[in-house]
């Protein structure tokens, strides 16, 4: 398994769960990335809207204070090709088509594995 280079760029991680965020810091230490963290939907907008220069959004789909999918929707109203990869508890499949319609790029199902992760990475960086 190849794993990315993600040395000098930041990723915006939405995640409200401390044991899901931690299991991604801990894979993201992997690349290199430098990782900002979201707990809930207010947090990501403030953080994407203060540090523009994001490569990638990792977005939970199921946060506390919103959906997912319209923090999503907002960001795609005035950034049409950041990469967002969406990650969710949920794995129906309408739950998986709104993240899509959202604008999300991939959508994850929980529990993913490392390599999971890293090839959606893959189709950006």
């Amino acid at each position: 398994m190849l794993l990315p280079n993600l040395e000098n760029k930041k990723i915006l991680v939405v995640e409200d769960d401390d044991m899901s965020y931690l299991y991604l810091s801990q894979l993201f230490a992997l690349t290199k990335g430098e990782i900002c963290r979201a707990k809930n939907g207010r947090e990501a907008l403030a953080h994407y809207h203060t540090h523009p220069a994001f490569a990638m959004i990792l977005m939970d789909i199921q946060l506390p204070d919103s959906d997912g999918t319209e923090i999503t929707r907002v960001i795609r109203e005035t950034d049409k090709l950041i990469p967002i990869i969406a990650q969710t508890a949920g794995k129906s499949s309408v739950e998986i088509e709104n993240a899509m319609d959202a604008g999300c790029s991939i959508v994850l199902t929980k529990p993913f594995s490392m390599e999971e992760l890293f090839e959606a990475i893959g189709c950006f960086m």
